[in-house]
């Protein structure tokens, strides 16, 4: 007994001299807000600090786009917010050019190699002044209004949650910007469309995108839909004109899956703007939880 209590009491030291003061993540927090730039991400080691990293800095610097971001390779540059000597991975291969040290809070200044440009990020897009949707059933193709409604909360096993703002179509299915957890749990900020199934097929125009040599994206389905990995496989499309640029399928088990598509032979077809209509469309054999959901940027 006296043992136990020994090492209870050695715990309880540890944990208490290792606890991060709220005017550590103050002091980083002011550092990271007058060095950083809207095009900086901002990340939290490790990953199970991350709420407490949004709780302190806010939604000023813990933004949607840095928390739900698809993927690394859009930031030039990225501020590491740590403790305990963590260090997130997905910035493995980057310089680090700075560090410095708040208490018990470390912020990493670090450089990526090889930032690509986006030219146009397709959520970015969802809304009726740059975006059509319509519902294909054979041939016979039904336009989905933009509707202003209600939200529908997410939650476990019920999906991401539906922007009150959406594309409804009137036999059935929707499409709206949101966030979708991936097969790791991490956010993903992307195109919320559940396909519905069959041989209906799900249409989603962008108009005017500004076209590159590469189309690049994600697609997946939130996880407590793909996790069993018995989903029917997802396909994503995308055409301009008569030009299938690339499909990707979707298996559960996939997680948040990469795509690339070179649209390099399609500059010279596109108009003196370098723009062109970008359709995606995505089916499934069957839409039983296919809880779906996509991203893409031209570069």
């Amino acid at each position: 007994m006296p043992a136990v209590g020994l090492l209870e009491l050695g715990a309880h030291l540890v944990q208490a001299h290792s606890v991060v003061h709220e005017s550590d993540w103050k002091s980083a927090r002011d550092f990271v807000v007058g060095a950083s730039q809207p095009d900086d991400l901002v990340t939290f080691a490790p990953r199970w600090v991350d709420p407490i990293g949004r709780q302190e800095f806010g939604p000023d610097v813990a933004t949607l786009q840095r928390e739900a971001r698809p993927d690394e390779s859009r930031f030039p540059r990225a501020f590491e917010v740590s403790i305990h000597g963590a260090h997130d991975p997905t910035l493995d291969g980057w310089r680090r050019t700075e560090e410095r040290s708040f208490g018990r809070v470390t912020v990493a200044t670090l450089e990526n190699p090889s930032p690509v440009h986006v030219l146009d990020d397709l959520v970015a897009f969802v809304g009726p002044q740059r975006m059509q949707v319509s519902r294909l059933d054979g041939d016979h193709a039904t336009e989905c209004a933009f509707a202003h409604g209600s939200p529908v909360s997410g939650g476990l096993g019920a999906g991401p949650a539906v922007p009150g703002d959406r594309f409804a179509c009137p036999n059935g299915g929707f499409v709206a910007a949101s966030v979708a957890a991936d097969l790791a749990y991490r956010p993903r900020r992307c195109i919320y469309a559940p396909p519905q199934g069959g041989k209906s097929v799900l249409r989603v125009r962008f108009l005017g995108v500004r076209l590159g040599r590469t189309l690049h994206g994600h697609h997946g389905i939130y996880v407590e839909a793909e996790r069993n990995r018995t989903g029917a496989p997802v396909t994503l499309t995308f055409k301009v004109g008569d030009t299938v640029v690339g499909s990707v399928v979707h298996n559960d088990g996939d997680g948040w899956k990469p795509f690339e598509f070179d649209t390099s032979s399609l500059l010279n077809s596109t108009s003196a703007t370098g723009r062109a209509d970008v359709v995606a469309e995505i089916e499934s054999p069957s839409g039983d939880r296919r809880v779906y959901c996509f991203e893409a940027d031209t570069q």
